[in-house]
């Protein structure tokens, strides 16, 4: 009796990982070219959705937008995205309906742009402060010691904005309390990016002189 529940708890096992591997998606999307001498850089979209299925061809579409560059940032579910460009003009988009679902004209430089917690709330590097906007396009909050910032990223899970400024600095915000966290000096000047990892929220931020450095709100220095 013991046996045969033993052999039918690892038939049940073996069958429960099958079915896992078989739908289990770990391969990135990536194109492979053809040629040793083909680079991937070259190809269009057009390419791109004559090459994908019916269903995947029909969620392409093509946005002017005018008085760029422009930069986007797609919020953590995939279906809104926000563009900012340095003509001050701020749009929030809804990717599945290929809809603009809000629009800010800021009258000045935007160098950055986040969601907050959901894609009602987003926060915009303007040339001297941070704002933040509603679904509406109204102006909810100014941070005012977020000076001159170039780069944004929002932790989800700390509800904490940093702003990575041109004199090197930076700098956490509580968005829940509206308090101000921390600050940080960088001493390496402005810096080139600003990134980070989702499953520790420490930032990583890269600099001119080839250096990349991690922060964390709780540590004035470099981990």
């Amino acid at each position: 009796m013991m046996r045969r529940q033993r052999r039918r708890e690892q038939h049940v096992r073996q069958t429960y990982n099958d079915t896992a591997a078989r739908y289990e998606q770990t391969d990135e999307g990536l194109l492979e070219p053809e040629t040793p001498t083909e680079r991937t850089h070259k190809t269009q979209q057009k390419a791109i959705v004559e090459a994908t299925s019916a269903n995947a061809a029909a969620n392409a579409w093509r946005k002017a937008l005018p008085k760029g560059p422009y930069g986007i940032n797609v919020a953590r579910t995939g279906r809104h995205a926000v563009c900012y460009g340095a003509g001050g003009r701020v749009e929030v988009l809804d990717l599945h309906r290929n809809v603009r679902t809000a629009e800010v004209r800021c009258g000045e430089v935007c160098r950055a742009a986040t969601f907050l917690h959901d894609e009602t709330m987003v926060a915009v590097a303007q040339r001297k402060y941070v704002y933040v906007y509603d679904q509406d396009g109204a102006e909810v909050h100014r941070m005012a010691k977020h000076l001159e910032p170039e780069h944004l990223s929002y932790l989800p899970f700390h509800f904490l904005l940093a702003s990575a400024g041109h004199a090197g600095w930076l700098k956490y915000n509580d968005v829940s309390t509206g308090q101000f966290v921390a600050e940080h000096n960088t001493k390496a000047g402005a810096p080139r990016s600003l990134a980070q990892n989702p499953q520790t929220a420490v930032l990583c931020l890269g600099h001119g002189n080839g250096v990349c450095s991690l922060w964390s709100p709780a540590q004035s220095k470099p981990l």
